[in-house]
């Protein structure tokens, strides 16, 4: 069973939105499934989905799709 979601700041959503907004590339730290990961990524589309938020990310690799709560931290270029 997924752990209940937990919503992030608005500072934090607000930010991942611009990111969106401009199709921005961002280094992502991230918690997928209990891996650590990190990837460099175009922030797409910020959206609500079954009771969470989540983000579409777009890489020379393809498309994923992540909840807000499982980013660790975000850097812009």
């Amino acid at each position: 069973m997924d752990k209940p979601y937990e919503p992030v700041s608005c500072d934090y959503h607000d930010e991942l939105e611009a990111a969106a907004m401009h199709k921005q590339e961002v280094e992502l730290e991230f918690d997928a499934q209990g891996v650590r990961q990190r990837q460099r990524v175009r922030v797409a589309d910020v959206f609500t989905r079954d009771g969470g938020e989540f983000v579409k990310l777009e890489s020379d690799n393809g498309q994923m799709e992540l909840r807000l709560d499982e980013i660790v931290s975000m850097r812009t270029f």
